[in-house]
C-alpha cells in the first residue's frame, strides 16, 4: 500500500476530527487531498505528533488521531511511554512504517531493524499492525468508535508520490485555523 492510500483510509475515518501530521511528504500528501482545518501539519517538528495528539487528548480533545512516519516515531521515540504512562482514550497513534526516511532521499531508518509494533507494545499500548487500505479502515474505525487508545503501525511502501506539492503555508496560519477549528468543534 502506497503512503497516499494509507492516509486517505486516515483522512476517511477521521473526517469530521483532529488530525496531528508529521512533518514532510506525508503533510504534503496529507494536504494534497483537500486542506481541512481539522488537519494539524506539524511543518519542520519531526518526532512530536505523538505529543501533540496527547496533549489533545489529555486535555478532552478526542477522537484525535496522531500520525508519524517511522522515522519520525523513532526520533521521538520517548512519547511512547508518555503516552503509555498517561494512557488518554480517544487517542490513535498511528505510525506510517516504510522502513525509510522517504522525505530525505529515501535514506533507510532504523526501522529496517527495529520492529515499531514490538515496541509500542513493550510500552504498553494496545498495537495493531496492519498492511492494507481495509485492515487499516477496520482497525482505526474500531479504535475511533470504542473511544480508546491505540496504537497501529501501517505497513507501507517507500518513498513518495509524484508531483505533490510542497507545503510553504505558514506554521502560526495553521496553528490559528487548527485552533479555530477546536474552538467551533467544543
Amino acid at each position: 500500500m502506497q503512503r497516499l492510500d494509507a492516509l486517505r483510509v486516515i483522512d476517511d475515518v477521521y473526517a469530521a476530527d483532529p488530525i496531528v501530521m508529521t512533518c514532510g511528504a506525508p503533510a504534503r500528501e496529507l494536504a494534497s487531498l483537500g486542506r481541512r482545518a481539522s488537519h494539524l501539519y506539524l511543518l519542520d517538528s519531526m518526532g512530536l505528533a505523538g505529543a501533540v495528539g496527547l496533549g489533545l487528548a489529555l486535555g478532552g480533545v478526542t477522537p484525535v488521531a496522531a500520525v508519524e512516519g517511522d522515522g519520525s516515531q523513532l526520533m521521538g521515540l520517548t512519547t511512547l511511554a508518555s503516552i503509555a504512562y498517561h494512557a488518554p482514550p480517544g487517542l490513535a497513534l498511528v505510525i506510517l512504517d516504510n522502513h525509510e526516511h522517504a522525505s530525505a532521499a529515501r535514506i533507510p531508518s532504523q526501522a529496517t531493524k527495529i520492529d515499531l509494533a514490538a515496541l509500542c507494545r513493550g510500552a504498553g499500548l494496545e498495537t495493531s499492525d496492519v498492511d492494507g487500505p481495509e485492515a487499516l479502515r477496520s482497525v482505526l474505525s474500531e479504535v475511533r468508535g470504542d473511544g480508546r487508545l491505540g496504537a497501529v503501525v501501517v505497513r507501507i511502501d517507500g518513498g513518495n508520490a509524484p508531483d505533490v506539492p510542497l507545503l510553504l503555508e505558514d506554521p502560526a496560519a495553521l496553528a490559528v485555523r487548527f485552533t479555530q477549528f477546536l474552538e467551533e468543534r467544543a
